[in-house]
């Protein structure tokens, strides 16, 4: 079973879990097999949204991201690589970046965690973030092709598919085909809700 930082007793002294507990931005400890240690007031306030699932004991689910891709991330930061990816949350489509890094062992090791624990980090609402900088980091993250990219600009920009397959020379279907792609690899559950996160607010192209 996990502890939240409210669960935590006061009076003693300042542990590192204690110092995690009192930051606003919302934090989690787990192993990569996904087995939940610590969650602190503001990563427990997201669960209890339900814009996390945590069963068992183990997070099966944070925002888009499906308990494969959480075991990804975990496994890389658990063998020293940090990483991080874009979030969404439904229904009302706030974003902004899950971060996965190797727990300092110093810190696991005084709030008797257990060796190769990780750290995840949410990062709610970057609005400094502007829109070629976040297509910029899905490229990265998702592995998008060049034309999965230059698809995701022009619509991004607000072109309707037909205008995007014309600016490219591809035929509609195969811009169609690309945005299948995109969101298999974005796993964004919509192609209107990829578009709010890259910072279009055109409407869903036809």
């Amino acid at each position: 079973m996990f502890h939240t930082a409210a669960e935590r007793t006061s009076g003693q002294p300042a542990q590192p879990h204690h110092v995690l507990g009192a930051l606003p931005q919302p934090l989690l400890v787990l192993l990569p097999d996904r087995r939940l240690f610590f969650a602190n007031a503001s990563a427990g306030h997201l669960l209890d949204q339900g814009l996390g699932q945590v069963r068992a004991g183990h997070l099966m689910s944070l925002g888009q991201l499906n308990a494969q891709r959480l075991a990804d991330m975990l496994a890389l930061a658990a063998g020293g690589t940090s990483s991080r990816i874009g979030l969404w949350f439904t229904p009302g489509l706030d974003t902004g970046w899950l971060h996965a890094a190797p727990l300092a062992p110093a810190i696991a090791i005084a709030s008797d965690w257990p060796e190769g624990s990780v750290l995840l980090a949410v990062h709610l609402d970057q609005p400094a973030l502007t829109q070629a900088a976040r297509i910029d980091a899905l490229t990265r993250q998702c592995r998008l092709s060049q034309a999965e990219r230059h698809v995701l600009l022009l619509l991004a920009d607000g072109e309707p598919v037909e205008a995007t397959s014309k600016h490219l020379g591809l035929c509609v279907s195969t811009v169609r085909s690309h945005v299948r792609n995109l969101l298999g690899k974005t796993q964004a559950p919509s192609l209107m809700q990829l578009l709010r996160w890259t910072g279009s607010a055109s409407a869903l192209p036809h």
